[in-house]
């Protein structure tokens, strides 16, 4: 009975934090910022889906990598549109620097979007995603690093 109660509360607690961070964006105000806030969401469910993919705990599906780096691969060309404007928000982890050093962050952006471009039209097996996820990682880094709060 006691295996079936802590089994029942950390059921309770996992989907309460689960809803907690799928609701995370959801006092945000400003929609300059969701709108960022949900294009690293995009970026990062994409990566994440290549991640689980290359450990082996989802199939192999070629078509499936290519819509993910496809998101990746636009997310980042328009994340500096999306910043263009100072826009800030509590809630958001983009720090100040973003735009005094505007033009090191958009080479960055850039960057990502080439190297998913790169990988969109290299990756033909589960072989090379260790590799198009060390590339992808170091450039989601490069900026994160800097950037993120």
């Amino acid at each position: 009975m006691k295996f079936f109660k802590c089994l029942v509360l950390s059921v309770i607690v996992y989907f309460g934090l689960w809803i907690m961070s799928a609701t995370s964006h959801s006092g945000v105000e400003n929609e300059i910022v969701k709108a960022r806030m949900m294009s690293m969401k995009e970026i990062a469910a994409s990566m994440k889906y290549i991640g689980k993919v290359q450990r082996g705990t989802q199939p192999f599906d070629l078509n499936e990598i290519k819509k993910n780096l496809e998101t990746i691969k636009y997310n980042a060309s328009i994340t500096p549109k999306l910043f263009e404007k100072y826009a800030v928000d509590p809630l958001s982890e983009a720090g100040t620097e973003i735009w005094e050093t505007f033009d090191d962050f958009k080479t960055k952006a850039l960057q990502l979007e080439k190297t998913a471009d790169q990988f969109l039209n290299t990756v033909e097996n589960k072989e090379q995603l260790k590799e198009a996820l060390r590339g992808l990682g170091s450039n989601c880094k490069s900026c994160h690093s800097k950037y993120r709060n």
